[in-house]
């Protein structure tokens, strides 16, 4: 007998929850798109010569990422690598102020090899040309 006096008060919540709840479509959210997370960023890993004249950062290439390099308080921003495949993760300044270094994998074995780019020319040397071994940077 009790049970029958609470149903009204149960139904009428419920009626009153149902209201004020949106619609279903209203609570389907669209998907962030894969580029967004996935993607490559604008810019980033900037770091500033160690003569504090230059700033380098990694940027998109025709969509790969590559070492971009400005002289600070100018707007020459130019990629100095032209990494066509995997694209660099990160790098790092020489003290020379005349080359940066970056590591990378072939074809994604996992035997890093050290690189050595020179600012002016855009050359990149193979600091580390050997199979089946792997370079760490430490410091």
């Amino acid at each position: 007998m009790r049970c029958w006096r609470r149903t009204p008060i149960l139904l009428s919540l419920i009626v009153m929850l149902a209201a004020f709840l949106p619609a279903q479509e209203k609570l389907t959210t669209p998907l962030i798109p894969r580029e967004v997370l996935f993607g490559n960023p604008e810019r980033s890993d900037p770091q500033i010569s160690p003569d504090g004249t230059q700033v380098g950062y990694l940027a998109p290439a025709n969509g790969v990422l590559n070492v971009w390099i400005r002289t600070l308080g100018k707007n020459d921003d130019r990629a100095i690598t032209d990494d066509k495949h995997r694209g660099i993760r990160n790098f790092l300044w020489q003290f020379d102020n005349k080359h940066i270094l970056y590591a990378q994998d072939v074809g994604g074995d996992e035997n890093w090899r050290l690189y050595q780019t020179d600012i002016a020319s855009k050359q990149t040397k193979d600091l580390t040309p050997f199979e089946k071994v792997r370079v760490d940077i430490v410091a």
